[in-house]
């Protein structure tokens, strides 16, 4: 996941540039306006507890949002949350769903977890993961 340090702000060139906690209020603001990067960066802050109390039901709101809004990478963070049931119930197949639905989006993450989450998953998991996969989305 990207660290908060990494986010590039575009602060005043008159300004000190912007401190944690400004860094966390911009992008709460961005996420509250419907920013889908926005909802997941803040995420990634609750999950590591940078700029914010460490918090995984509040990172996993926050992924939830990125990943209604169709950002793929929030889609494997959750899936990640489900299969180890941080911040969020346990739920293998759920954490199959967004996996799938992230790897077939393209991202580059979500092959090799989607891989080792199947090598804790039964048969009949993996089986009903399966069948829910089919023609559905579940952002």
């Amino acid at each position: 996941m990207p660290e908060l340090d990494d986010l590039e702000f575009e602060p005043d060139e008159e300004k000190a540039p912007a401190t944690v906690a400004e860094r966390i209020a911009a992008l709460r603001f961005a996420a509250e306006d419907g920013h889908a990067e926005s909802m997941f960066l803040l995420g990634v802050a609750y999950a590591q507890g940078h700029g914010v109390e460490k918090n995984q039901t509040e990172a996993a709101r926050w992924f939830h949002e990125a990943s209604r809004a169709g950002h793929s990478r929030a889609k494997v963070s959750l899936g990640y949350l489900y299969s180890k049931g941080h911040g969020v119930r346990l739920d293998v197949i759920l954490a199959f769903l967004f996996l799938s639905e992230a790897s077939t989006a393209g991202d580059v993450l979500a092959p090799d977890l989607l891989t080792k989450l199947r090598r804790q998953m039964s048969p009949s998991q993996i089986k009903e993961a399966t069948r829910r996969t089919k023609g559905r989305r579940i952002g």
